[in-house]
């Protein structure tokens, strides 16, 4: 006997949309595609319980008149494009949202979110895209009062890619989410503007984070990557990382802020290529941080370019740490070795006790004179004849030109916030430092 089996094809229809879109969606078959043309308004909250294409042309939008959630995917394979959820739910507690996802291997592109709560929730589901959406916090509410622009919780391998977030509570936040791609996305004017908790495994490419109090904090996180990113501008830090162990940070662009990278108890971490300029402190290293590695990034013109505690500095809390691999150290902008034979790397260590550092800690006010020519005398007769016996960074390799193109500075800056462009004007203005750094390296175009 032979047994054969014959698959038949789904047969798909276009639905257009009249005048409801919940009823559409209920008539509609798996693998229709409904169309809804725009401007049309629905005052309505539908549910998507099917696989299915919802397309947006001109602009539709779903109204929820204040409760709730305008849209949820609760089917597997739904793809949903060209839409704007408005006026959702601001119970956070009660998970509202513009969209909230519980399908998985949703679509989810070209979409607006405005006000409510939280912008778009994937919850639970698994490889999803979110591609090309706006989502924007209602600012008539104080931040605590408003949710995460997009927000993951217990999922994996979704890509967050080429969004824009601006005005909610935290821009991405992820929870207990793995293996996620997030790239490629600009986050303004929120709290932190990516938050990792309980996290790992996770690429972070080639975003914008500007006007955030933090640009992206990272805390209780394994095996992340995190390269190519800008932070400008950011109220207190560029990055962030707590309790991060096993990951790499490589050819991120922090500058503007109180503190360009800020570290605690983080272990076994790689940063490599990053341009850390133009922060009160360029690197903060603190609480038992252990075995990290810096090596080919530029630390320049920060008022402080390192700060450690002197208390865990004395007590060999960080002694582990090194700047410097396989005799390839970082580039300090206010080093002032020579390299005798050529070879790129300083004759002489690279040594920030720092003595200015030291003043600051004591005299606030001392850091109007970080760019003055009386501290570059300071320094040199320092390191001439050291007065103070302070702990500091060591750096056995400095590296004569920084290893990572001047041009990354400017990334993007003319079409970002004002926040961006006032932080340009200030590497701009700063004479001293574009000056020292274009006689160690070729003009940058």
């Amino acid at each position: 006997m032979i047994l054969a089996s014959l698959t038949l094809p789904i047969q798909s229809a276009t639905v257009p949309v009249k005048t409801s879109l919940a009823r559409a969606i209920a008539e509609a078959h798996t693998g229709d595609t409904v169309v809804v043309d725009g401007p049309s308004v629905f005052h309505e909250r539908v549910v998507i319980d099917k696989p299915l294409r919802l397309l947006g042309v001109g602009s539709p939008a779903l109204d929820a008149d204040g409760t709730g959630t305008p849209l949820t995917i609760a089917a597997d394979n739904v793809e949903v494009r060209g839409l704007i959820m408005r006026n959702g739910g601001a119970d956070t507690g009660h998970f509202d949202s513009g969209i909230m996802i519980t399908g998985s291997r949703a679509t989810v592109g070209d979409c607006r979110v405005e006000g409510g709560g939280f912008g778009i929730y994937i919850r639970g589901a698994n490889e999803c895209r979110l591609e090309a959406n706006t989502t924007v916090g209602n600012t008539n509410v104080t931040p605590s009062q408003r949710g995460n622009g997009i927000q993951l919780w217990k999922t994996r391998r979704n890509r967050i890619v080429n969004n824009v977030i601006t005005g909610t509570r935290d821009g991405a936040y992820f929870s207990y989410a793995d293996e996620n791609l997030i790239a490629s996305n600009r986050i303004e004017h929120t709290r932190f503007g990516i938050h990792y908790m309980y996290s790992n495994r996770n690429r972070l490419v080639g975003n914008t984070l500007t006007a955030n109090s933090v640009g992206a904090a990272l805390m209780f996180a394994r095996d992340c990557e995190v390269d190519g990113n800008r932070a400008f501008a950011n109220r207190r830090h560029g990055i962030l990382l707590k309790q991060v162990e096993n990951s790499r940070l490589t050819r991120n662009v922090v500058f503007g802020q109180n503190r360009g990278f800020f570290i605690q108890q983080a272990v076994n971490d790689h940063f490599e290529g990053n341009w850390i300029a133009n922060n009160d402190i360029g690197l903060h290293l603190s609480n038992g941080s252990e075995q990290n590695r810096f090596a080919g990034n530029a630390f320049v013109n920060n008022t402080r370019q390192v700060w450690q505690p002197t208390d865990e500095v004395e007590l060999g809390r960080l002694a582990s740490n090194a700047f410097f691999d396989r005799s390839r150290g970082n580039f300090w902008s206010d080093y002032t070795g020579v390299d005798a034979n050529g070879d790129g790397i300083g004759d002489t260590p690279y040594h920030e006790t720092d003595v200015f550092g030291y003043l600051v800690d004591r005299h606030p006010a001392a850091r109007l004179f970080a760019l003055s020519p009386a501290l570059a005398l300071l320094r040199k007769g320092e390191e001439l004849l050291p007065l103070l016996d302070m702990a500091g960074v060591n750096d056995p390799f400095p590296l004569m030109r920084p290893p990572v193109s001047l041009s990354l500075v400017g990334a993007d800056v003319r079409k970002s916030s004002s926040e961006i462009r006032r932080a340009k004007s200030q590497v701009r203005n700063n004479q001293i430092f574009v000056t020292s750094v274009k006689k160690r390296q070729p003009p940058v175009p």
